[in-house]
């Protein structure tokens, strides 16, 4: 599995959503044209089963170090890029834990792949047939995967439009700054405000990181 980003493969037409969003979000619109093309990335993974166990690995750690973390566990199993929930299940506590994982993330994984393996996951090769909040619902039960890291799975693997993270800071951060508030809204604010942005909330969103940058912030996700 590369750490390399690539463009997201979008399940709808990007610029028809900018279009849309711009007629109805003048001051969104010119955040848009400021901001260049919708064009969000994500590192590869080669299903969504190892895009979420790879954000088990990355939580609350850098990109580096969590990029060097995950190429050891990927070792330790010793099953290739793309090890599966078999090989988590059948790798000792001890290899895992040697491999950087802490012991809420071992936990995580472990509750991953029995999930898997017990057919509790949603079937992938109908990934497609699942709504968005089905996908929030079903993921975000297993230890170690909130809520936010299924939404990000939403907009960045599986590239859906209408994903609205009201609980990202980020988000939060780039809303206040793109219209001018004095402080940050609350979840239930934003995700009322955002009504308009429908059907294209994962854009609209996207663009509240890139204010946010344009501050001179962190990076945000891409």
């Amino acid at each position: 599995m590369s750490s390399a980003a690539r463009p997201t493969r979008l399940a709808f037409d990007a610029e028809a959503a900018v279009e849309h969003l711009a007629a109805v979000d003048p001051v969104l619109g010119a955040l848009m044209q400021r901001a260049g093309p919708y064009r969000p990335s994500t590192n590869a993974a080669p299903d969504v089963f190892h895009s979420l166990m790879r954000a088990i690995v990355y939580q609350q750690l850098s990109g580096k170090a969590a990029g060097t973390i995950h190429a050891r566990v990927l070792a330790a199993l010793n099953a290739g890029d793309a090890p599966g929930a078999a090989a988590i299940q059948a790798a000792d506590d001890a290899t895992l834990r040697g491999a950087g994982l802490s012991a809420n993330k071992l936990a995580g994984l472990r509750a991953l792949a029995a999930a898997q393996l017990a057919g509790e996951l949603p079937d992938e090769s109908r990934i497609d047939e699942y709504d968005d909040a089905e996908l929030i619902e079903r993921y975000s039960a297993i230890r170690g995967i909130g809520r936010w890291t299924v939404e990000m799975l939403l907009m960045f693997h599986l590239g859906r439009p209408d994903v609205m993270p009201i609980h990202d800071l980020g988000v939060r951060k780039g809303y206040a700054v793109t219209y001018g508030l004095d402080a940050l809204p609350k979840p239930k604010a934003l995700e009322a405000a955002a009504e308009a942005w429908r059907p294209y909330r994962s854009v609209a969103s996207w663009y509240m990181w890139r204010a946010l940058e344009a501050e001179g912030a962190a990076p945000q996700p891409q």
